[in-house]
């Protein structure tokens, strides 16, 4: 009995190291497609690294960098923070029902305000008795710094979609409808001012004023007279589904201003978001500075570098974390959602695997978690730079390999 225990230990251990040899030998085969190709799979269960090929070479992420964004956020922030926008009147509103006066905007930074939330704004006021303005409709423009648009970006990007201008708060995604067409403003603060101006309009508030973007004085914020509505965005634990499910760059620039408009009490801006990220990561999760280099919160420039062993070292931190199901919920799972819709469609990882996907021109990337065969809990980064074919056969050819261990 015990020799035959020692020989099926024995195979399974010849086993093991064969399908280690497998995998050693597949990613050495594709490194001579793409020598820039570096991968770290860990299993966090048994605390050990599986893979380690190239781990410590600062790679462009892509879409990756969501990945720092949001645990960044969800760890400083808290997951049930919430954007909040502040429309507000000082003045007296008379017998005939008119404000002598403007209308303030005090926005924070939201990434979601719609139509139908400014219209809920408007309908308050109007309860108040308001029919026509005789004033200015004033929007603080010093909450988030410009410029607007990331310095790091091509400029041939501007006006396309997925990559928006950043100011302190976006209507309907920053989108307007001309006629038949959608565009994309490049001055979200006026595309705010024109939203709201129109529904007073069409709910009989009549305005003589004009939209006037500049500082809000802090004397009108502290009036405690004034008659204000708040408009307050989901939680963060949900606005990071969009960051990540659907790989929402707007979002994730947003959520990233609001890391140094948070926390340095001034106006929010990308250089001194990063330096409040790279805080995080050097303080909270020990990564040093020669590892990574931050330059939005989206992924989007080329400049973002990180090794995969320091995001793999993210990945395995936040598991312990109380925030970790807000997170894991938010990552596209395999072969079901998000942009993994397509991706992973045989087991054993279809609806097992979850991760962030990333690519720009030149860029392939996937970090996350799957569970292995013996339910144990593996963490992942592999990032492809200056390669523009799909290694996507190979990934999962190589975490199949690695389920099995």
């Amino acid at each position: 009995m015990v020799r035959s225990s020692l020989i099926i230990i024995a195979f399974f251990l010849i086993s093991i190291n064969l399908n280690a040899k497998s995998i050693n030998s597949m990613i050495k085969s594709q490194a001579q497609i793409t020598p820039n190709i570096s991968i770290y799979v860990k299993n966090i269960t048994k605390d050990k690294v599986i893979v380690a090929h190239r781990h410590d070479y600062a790679m462009t992420p892509a879409s990756n960098q969501k990945i720092l964004t949001t645990i960044t956020a969800l760890e400083l922030l808290g997951p049930n923070y919430q954007f909040k926008t502040y429309i507000y009147t000082t003045g007296k509103i008379d017998e005939s029902g008119t404000l002598n006066g403007h209308v303030y905007v005090d926005t924070k930074g939201d990434p979601s305000l719609t139509t139908a939330k400014i219209k809920k704004a408007v309908l308050y006021f109007k309860k108040t008795g308001l029919k026509k303005i005789n004033g200015d409709l004033v929007i603080n423009n010093d909450y988030y710094e410009e410029p607007f648009f990331n310095k790091t970006w091509k400029s041939s990007w501007k006006g396309l979609s997925w990559a928006p201008y950043i100011s302190s708060i976006a209507v309907n995604e920053n989108l307007y409808q001309s006629g038949d067409n959608l565009y994309l403003t490049d001055n979200p603060l006026y595309l705010l001012g024109v939203t709201l101006k129109r529904q007073f309009k069409n709910n009989g508030i009549g305005i003589n004023g004009s939209i006037s973007l500049r500082r809000i004085p802090i004397l009108k914020k502290l009036n405690p007279l004034k008659s204000i509505f708040i408009i307050n965005s989901n939680n963060l634990s949900n606005l990071i589904h969009i960051v990540n499910k659907k790989s929402n760059n707007l979002y994730a620039e947003h959520i990233f201003k609001k890391l140094s408009a948070n926390y340095l009490r001034k106006s929010g801006s990308w250089r001194d978001s990063q330096k409040v990220m790279r805080f995080f990561l050097n303080k909270k999760v020990k990564i040093p500075n020669s590892k990574f280099n931050l330059e939005d919160g989206s992924g989007l420039s080329k400049y973002n570098k990180i090794t995969t062993s320091s995001i793999a070292l993210l990945l395995e931190r936040a598991t312990s974390k109380d925030y970790f199901d807000y997170f894991y919920d938010s990552l596209p799972i395999a072969g079901v959602d998000g942009t993994l819709l397509k991706r992973f469609k045989s087991k054993p990882l279809f609806k097992n695997l979850r991760a962030k996907t990333g690519y720009i021109k030149g860029v392939s990337s996937l970090s996350g978690y799957f569970i292995g065969k013996n339910n144990d809990l593996y963490c992942f980064s592999i990032i492809v730079n200056d390669h523009n074919y799909s290694i996507r056969n190979f990934i999962e050819k190589v975490l199949t390999k690695i389920y099995y261990l």
